[in-house]
């Protein structure tokens, strides 16, 4: 029995690393959509069924020892089940595309399913998410600055990511799309590679440089000696212009008089 739960056990880790691998930004979504439990209880079950027929044939390949000869049943059973289930017995031309036929078109079909149900539950929430982290950054400001600083803060993006992120903005930037739908594109294509929280962390932190409204520079106060001369005159008090002073009335005695 216990050979049968390790078996199960491996054959199901596969099937979740590969789900996993397809949703980077949220997978935690995977455990509401029925059909990504479908396709990891089906590797289980073929890892499962395949060391059921090498006990049935006593499939022991050459070892002698029944602890050694079980535990490589069980490796030969979960690793041979990805195999085989990932396999096709012949292509068919369909149209322009090539459809394998066998095993692996159940797991295509039911991953396929997996897609959609996954991408229904979190379309609503990442179009929410997209709006309010973009909100404001302009696309012609942040085309280059945003993905490449969101990728400097992931240490482990593959050099494909890159290329195909880096594809995908060129593509956008040559759209007719204005630049705030192109700017929520972005988004959509950062969050696929890093996720909600470190675009929103990349955003708050390049705000200023990306914004589509950049903050005016504040204009300095007037100094002092020109604010009081303005008040002067605008008060009408006549110290401004010096027609008052000791100094005019010894020049002028007729306007003292």
């Amino acid at each position: 029995m216990t050979g049968y739960l390790v078996a199960v056990s491996l054959s199901c880790l596969v099937g979740v690393a590969e789900l996993i691998s397809r949703y980077r930004d949220r997978p935690a979504t995977l455990l509401r959509v029925p059909s990504t439990w479908a396709y990891v209880l089906i590797n289980g079950a073929a890892g499962a069924g395949s060391l059921l027929l090498l006990h049935t044939f006593d499939w022991r390949f050459g070892v002698r020892s029944p602890d050694v000869a079980s535990a490589t049943q069980v490796l030969v059973a979960s690793l041979g089940s990805m195999m085989v289930f990932r396999s096709a017995v012949f292509t068919v031309r369909v149209g322009d595309e090539d459809v394998a036929v066998g095993p692996s078109t159940l797991l295509t079909s039911l991953l396929a399913a997996a897609d959609r149900g996954v991408d229904r539950m979190q379309a609503k929430t990442r179009a929410q998410e997209a709006g309010e982290i973009m909100r404001g950054v302009s696309f012609a400001r942040s085309r280059l600055a945003l993905p490449t600083y969101c990728l400097g803060l992931l240490q482990n993006v593959s050099a494909e990511d890159q290329a195909d992120l880096r594809t995908a903005v060129d593509a956008l930037a040559g759209s007719e799309m204005t630049d705030g739908q192109m700017a929520l594109n972005l988004g959509l294509l950062l969050m696929n590679v890093a996720g909600p929280d470190v675009l929103s962390a990349a955003v708050d932190t390049l705000r200023e440089e990306i914004s589509a409204d950049p903050p005016r520079a504040s204009v300095p106060p007037p100094r002092n000696g020109a604010g009081s001369a303005g008040g002067g005159r605008a008060g009408g008090s006549g110290q401004g212009d010096g027609s008052h002073t000791p100094e005019a009335a010894r020049a002028n005695p007729d306007a003292t008089a």
